[in-house]
């Protein structure tokens, strides 16, 4: 308080205030007044009711979000649990009549409980590179490793791949 008393003692005697008559003075301290509330409305309380004005409108749709993921939730739990992976063991036949289908019967399968290594001599690459995309979009399998080898004639490899099983 006596640092605010001692500001105003300095402005009732600072030669500027005191060349000014008391309607002047009276002019000047309501244009400072209505100055600083504006400023502090406009910085703080202007802000602050917009934001509120936001999030009224915002809030009945969080609410109904938050229903309807309550309740995928509860759906969610009360769900029969997912089937059990099967191995890549237990998909051989199904690999097997794939290799079949593309035309591309490899001279080598072995099966294992995490890839699955194939090996072709002489094989047609475009029927490989459709075989492992048709693989990878509808069965799940990944391609962990490959080793493709051109031959002297157009379009024909011998390949090495190891496929992993993603689900």
């Amino acid at each position: 308080m006596a640092s605010k008393a001692f500001v105003m003692q300095r402005l009732r005697d600072h030669k500027f205030w005191v060349e000014r008559t008391a309607r002047e003075q009276g002019l000047l301290l309501t244009a400072i007044a209505t100055l600083v509330l504006g400023v502090i409305y406009f910085a703080l309380i202007n802000p602050a009711l917009d934001g509120r004005h936001y999030w009224q409108q915002l809030l009945p749709q969080l609410r109904a979000d938050r229903a309807q993921i309550q309740s995928l939730a509860k759906q969610l739990g009360n769900a029969s649990p997912p089937p059990k992976a099967v191995s890549p063991k237990a998909d051989r036949a199904r690999l097997e009549r794939s290799l079949a289908d593309a035309g591309i019967k490899p001279a080598t399968l072995e099966v294992s409980d995490e890839l699955v290594r194939l090996r072709w001599a002489d094989v047609s690459f475009n029927a490989l590179t459709n075989w492992l995309v048709r693989m990878q979009r509808e069965q799940a399998w990944s391609v962990a490793e490959a080793s493709v080898n051109a031959k002297e004639s157009v379009d024909r490899v011998d390949a090495t791949v190891a496929l992993r099983w993603l689900r």
